[in-house]
């Protein structure tokens, strides 16, 4: 029950993203919601206003629009990691 509960959610949340209407629950300026969060919110408000609660049955597969960030200096420390490709294994 728990995990069709945080799935409903989750839908819910990806849902108000695809709609535009994220900013009604999440309006941390960088974006820090997860979509189970931003799904509890919406349900939240729709109760709260007594809206129609819609049941959406698949999740999209295109990319996120509006990706969360957990914070400014993880965001900018992602733009100055290097990598080294190998071409064998180093002998341990």
């Amino acid at each position: 029950m728990i995990a069709l509960t945080m799935l409903f959610l989750v839908l819910q949340g990806v849902q108000v993203v695809a709609s535009g209407k994220r900013r009604q629950v999440d309006t941390h300026s960088n974006r820090g919601m997860s979509y189970l969060k931003i799904g509890w919110n919406w349900i939240r408000l729709a109760i709260t206003h007594q809206w129609k609660i819609q049941v959406y049955r698949c999740l999209s597969s295109l990319h996120d629009p509006q990706p969360a960030l957990a914070s400014k200096r993880q965001h900018n420390d992602s733009f100055e990691r290097e990598f080294t490709v190998l071409r064998r294994f180093p002998a341990s």
